[in-house]
């Protein structure tokens, strides 16, 4: 246990040294909510102010910058730098050191969110119910362990970290504006529609935004949370397959 606890503050420090890591996953998010309130504050969707339908979709985002992009980037980089293969050397086994690299992420996105929907409440007068909150927790983990194996996905696929972050931004950048995170979804042509829903960002948003919203769990809650399953579990299988201690000459 005492390994697992240094292991875990030791990454900890590292994540939040990293100057892209905070930027991508606190500084972007708040600066979008900001973005988005001046731009579209006066709109009405789906029956309520746009600044309540959007900060779930901010949320979702996070979550997903936080895994694709910082994740993968930050895993890269460990490689890059001989992390990887000083910590392969330590006694402690290989699934302790997973294990605390997914801890210190899911705490991290975790403090997060919890950070953007304070900023969203001081700044926007954005509210929720407590019952909302409660059920948005675990469909927010859920998205969270999906993001991250996503991002880890990226970092045992890709070369380098520049090319990690790359992917990652892509990746983020197509599903921001396409999967009704930021923009109404019923706004996008009805074949771009079909395709989006089958897509990470889709699902998780919608599992994110209906609790924070409508307090309970949406009518796709069962379809969304199918397709997050496939997702992990095919990102999960592909990152270990292809994982490497060590970078390629």
């Amino acid at each position: 246990m005492k390994r697992f606890v240094l292991i875990t503050r030791s990454l900890l420090l590292s994540y939040v040294r990293q100057p892209a890591t905070v930027f991508w996953n606190l500084v972007f998010p708040l600066f979008l909510l900001v973005i988005y309130r001046l731009v579209f504050g006066s709109a009405i969707i789906s029956g309520v102010d746009y600044i309540t339908w959007v900060v779930p979709g901010v949320v979702a985002l996070n979550i997903l910058s936080f895994g694709m992009i910082g994740s993968s980037a930050f895993m890269t980089q460990m490689r890059e730098n001989g992390v990887l293969r000083r910590l392969q050397a330590t006694p402690a086994p290989p699934v302790l050191l997973f294990a605390a690299y997914i801890a210190v992420n899911v705490v991290m996105c975790l403090l997060q969110t919890a950070v953007m929907m304070l900023f969203a409440l001081i700044t926007f007068h954005w509210t929720t119910t407590l019952s909302g909150l409660v059920i948005s927790l675990p469909m927010i983990l859920i998205a969270t362990i999906a993001s991250v194996a996503l991002g880890q996905c990226i970092s045992s696929l890709v070369p380098r970290q520049s090319v990690a972050l790359a992917v990652g931004q892509l990746l983020y950048f197509t599903q921001m504006f396409t999967t009704g995170l930021v923009l109404p979804f019923d706004m996008l042509p009805t074949w771009l529609q079909n395709i989006t829903r089958f897509l990470p960002a889709y699902a998780i948003g919608d599992l994110v935004r209906s609790p924070l919203i409508a307090g309970n769990l949406g009518a796709d809650t069962v379809r969304n949370l199918t397709v997050v399953a496939l997702y992990t579990l095919a990102a999960g299988f592909l990152a270990t397959r292809f994982f490497r201690w060590e970078q390629k000459v």
